[in-house]
């Protein structure tokens, strides 16, 4: 009796690993592993036991360039952050909201990279595609910007970060990696950009004011002010 159980239970595994044995088959990891045992492999070669599933390995690439696209944003208000913090500028309100955004940026690199492990993918620190909104000759970028040309780039920058989410969002058809991206990116991007706007808005009417330098000094320390608050 006990034979005949053996030999039932030998004869469902192998009908489960022949089963489905076309195409399909190929792309789960219980298939993989059977046939490296049946084989008598050494070392399993079992190329689909991975964290990869759904589409999301079809925008692997584009997620990729976003990464690398952040890191160099970030670089950028970096600079920008820097000069207002010298004691020719001497603007502490544009140098905290100029690190808030590099800061904002990096950590965004961070968090897609890790995403990207956790759904099986690869970074590639290689893959960048044409940055839009870089200047034609590298050496010739001026980030010693005034105030308001300043706040400018930064609307430029948020705004095509924010289109570019738009793009993946729309390319992947992956739902969780969507969610990510809306909760991530897409929601705060909406808030940032306002609030750039509208800063922009703000400083171009006090620039037009008869004591130009004065308001500028005072929307200096409102920002210093409600960014360190």
């Amino acid at each position: 009796m006990k034979g005949l159980l053996g030999m039932v239970a030998v004869a469902l595994v192998v009908a489960l690993a022949s089963a489905d044995s076309g195409a399909e088959t190929e792309n789960y990891c219980y298939h993989d592993v059977s046939v490296s045992c049946s084989a008598g492999a050494e070392e399993s070669s079992s190329t689909n036991c991975n964290a990869v599933y759904g589409s999301a390995h079809n925008v692997m690439e584009d997620i990729s360039n976003y990464v690398n696209t952040h890191i160099t944003r970030s670089f950028q208000y970096l600079l920008m952050s820097t000069h207002f913090g010298s004691y020719e500028a001497n603007r502490p309100g544009f140098e905290k909201l100029f690190r808030v955004l590099s800061d904002q940026a990096w950590n965004h690199a961070q968090g897609l990279i890790k995403h990207m492990t956790k759904r099986g993918g690869k970074m590639d620190f290689e893959h960048r595609e044409e940055d839009k909104l870089a200047e034609r000759n590298p050496k010739k970028a001026v980030y010693e910007l005034r105030e308001l040309e300043g706040l400018a780039r930064a609307l430029d920058i948020q705004k095509s970060l924010a289109k570019q989410a738009f793009n993946l969002h729309k390319k992947s058809k992956d739902p969780e990696l969507n969610q990510y991206l809306e909760e991530e990116f897409i929601e705060g991007h909406a808030d940032t950009i306002r609030n750039l706007a509208g800063h922009t808005t703000d400083l171009k009417s006090l620039s037009k004011g008869p004591d130009a330098s004065l308001s500028v000094y005072l929307f200096d320390e409102y920002l210093l002010k409600k960014l360190s608050g």
